[in-house]
């Protein structure tokens, strides 16, 4: 996900009619347009007609570039912008007085679910089995060592969380494969969602006919939009002066690629294409409206109105007069005065009652008062409140609450296991979607491997099984006894055990297996070390027994004994 440099898109995300702060009405009826999310399709015949038409396709593409940025940014732009922490409350009308509190705060329940659900769907890395019944041992090596390598060099690791990062925002993500500039090596981007869409054929298994980027380059008060075009053979070039909406004007040499497919992917969360949390923005808009007006209500409360009833004994006061200015005085020959200013910052005020008299010559006395007008909070009710929206939140989107006191480091794995449950049935669904993207851009590089002749056949590729291993939180003991209790059995391999050694070691499998060998291999050396030395030993004695040093054995030499010693004879 990126964040846009396009204003005119971004005030499109906005709750209408922005721009006018503070003046926006709240949400009414639907969020976002009919066809905000829709998957766009055409007739395969109309496409193979202008698909080597430059002219043609630019025409088609504006048309199509059009609809994505007047029904589909919008959408895409608001769910990153509360990703970001910037959610519709900042937009919303007030009708406060100006010395009133209007908090905006903005929750951050987005991106607190984004972050769970990637960390724990790709915080570990996926792995690449591959099937070798189809081909030998020696082209295995030489298919597994070209991916391994593409890996690496493209940082596929922290690739995939950008684009699961994109998942849970918007419900779909892209991927570009590409080849890096005067190099034959294939790389791969996530593009953000809200520069790019894929138009599809109308056929139940949906191909791939063209797929669209476009994007804003704003430099030195310049603005351009470049438009890139990708076909199954041919990278075309347009560019607008304008905006995407206006007229489209071919640029640089038309390209071709030895992908032979479209070479960007669209993965998708979900078949609706839906964010993690999108169905739950109105929660969010209720979660941050309560904590924004708890934030009102207690800074009103030290801004509160002091409400004074009676008189005041102030030093700002002014004389009574008539209409022609001459002071009045009481019965008592006293000069009538009335307050003219309450000073809120004074420590102490001195109050009065106030003395009325009637007319049948009796008096009506009035007791004084000073207090501040105040609304009645329920700190209770609130509190109830904001923890029903944020157990809906948990609920609804599948999301642990990492607050909750169950989820403790003394919790077992089967004890989380069922914590977790509701995420695991959905990330299920998600996980197979993600693979069948994944098995597209091993076709592509297969495809492109092939036509460079790395590879005998790109159908090599297909061999791949990649899988993925939930970023549970670990418990060392407990995952060492259970590989103990599996390798007793004698009926799982060294290798198997190895791979699930590796969430408490750290080393992955294969490095393990290698330095195994090497370890074995070692201890054999020096083995053979310790027999070798064992038996030149035993050939020194040898020889020195055929020598005559010692002789002892046959009562002759330097140890015989002498004759006699020790006995009486």
């Amino acid at each position: 996900m990126e964040n846009t440099n396009d204003k005119m898109a971004f005030a499109n995300s906005l709750p209408s009619p922005y721009p006018t702060h503070g003046k926006v009405a709240m949400l009414d009826g639907s969020r976002f347009n009919f066809d905000a999310n829709k998957v766009y399709r055409m007739p395969v015949d109309e496409w193979k007609s202008i698909k080597d038409d430059q002219a043609e396709i630019g025409k088609l593409v504006q048309y199509f570039i059009t609809q994505h940025y007047t029904y589909q940014v919008p959408r895409i732009i608001t769910l990153e912008r509360y990703y970001s922490g910037d959610n519709d409350i900042h937009y919303w009308a007030s009708d406060k007085a100006p010395n009133r509190a209007d908090n905006r705060i903005a929750s951050g329940l987005p991106r607190y679910i984004t972050n769970i659900r990637v960390g724990y769907q790709y915080g570990n890395p996926i792995k690449w089995g591959y099937d070798n019944s189809r081909v030998d041992d020696a082209e295995e090596q030489v298919i597994t060592d070209l991916l391994k390598d593409f890996n690496s060099t493209t940082d596929e690791d922290y690739h995939e969380k950008a684009m699961g990062t994109n998942l849970a925002i918007t419900g779909r993500a892209y991927e570009l494969t590409y080849i890096r500039e005067e190099t034959n090596s294939p790389a791969i981007k996530a593009v953000d969602p809200s520069n790019a869409f894929v138009v599809y054929d109308t056929s139940v298994d949906q191909h791939s006919l063209f797929a669209v980027r476009y994007y804003l380059e704003d430099f030195r008060e310049q603005q351009h939009f470049y438009v890139d075009v990708y076909t199954d053979d041919h990278i075309y070039h347009f560019k607008s002066d304008v905006n995407p909406n206006g007229g489209l004007s071919a640029v640089g040499e038309v390209e071709t690629h030895r992908f032979g497919k479209v070479p960007m992917t669209e993965f998708s969360l979900n078949d609706n294409r839906m964010g993690a949390w999108e169905s739950k923005l109105d929660t969010i808009d209720s979660y941050d409206k309560a904590l924004s007006e708890m934030a009102n209500s207690e800074e009103d409360l030290g801004n509160s109105i002091l409400v004074v009833s009676g008189d005041v004994e102030t030093e700002e006061k002014e004389t009574i007069t008539d209409i022609e200015g001459n002071q009045l005085y009481d019965e008592d020959g006293n000069p009538l005065v009335r307050v003219t200013k309450i000073d809120p910052k004074k420590q102490i005020m001195f109050l009065k009652p106030r003395v009325i008299e009637n007319g049948n010559g009796g008096t009506t006395v009035i007791n004084s008062t000073a207090q501040y007008l105040t609304k009645s909070l329920d700190p209770a009710g609130w509190q109830t409140y904001i923890d029903q929206l944020m157990k809906d939140m948990h609920k609804d989107t599948n999301t642990p609450d990492m607050s909750d006191e169950s989820f403790s480091g003394q919790a077992t794995g089967a004890a989380m296991s069922y914590k977790l449950w509701g995420s695991d049935q959905e990330i299920a669904t998600q996980e197979a979607l993600y693979i069948k993207g994944l098995m597209r851009r091993l076709r592509l590089l297969g495809n492109y491997w092939a036509a460079i002749s790395e590879l005998p056949s790109e159908d090599v590729m297909e061999a791949f099984q990649p899988t993925f291993t939930l970023n549970l939180p670990k418990n060392d003991s407990e995952i060492i006894a259970n590989l103990k209790a599996l390798k007793d059995t004698g009926s799982i391999s060294d290798m198997t055990i190895q791979e699930r050694a590796e969430y408490v070691t750290g080393v992955p499998a294969e490095q393990e297996d290698s330095r195994m060998k090497e370890q074995s291999k070692a201890n054999q050396q020096e083995a053979q070390t310790i027999a070798a030395q064992a038996l030149a030993d035993k050939d020194k004695t040898k020889v020195g027994d055929s020598n005559g040093d010692d002789n002892s054995s046959t009562g002759e030499g330097p140890n015989k004994p002498a004759t006699g010693a020790g006995r009486d004879e």
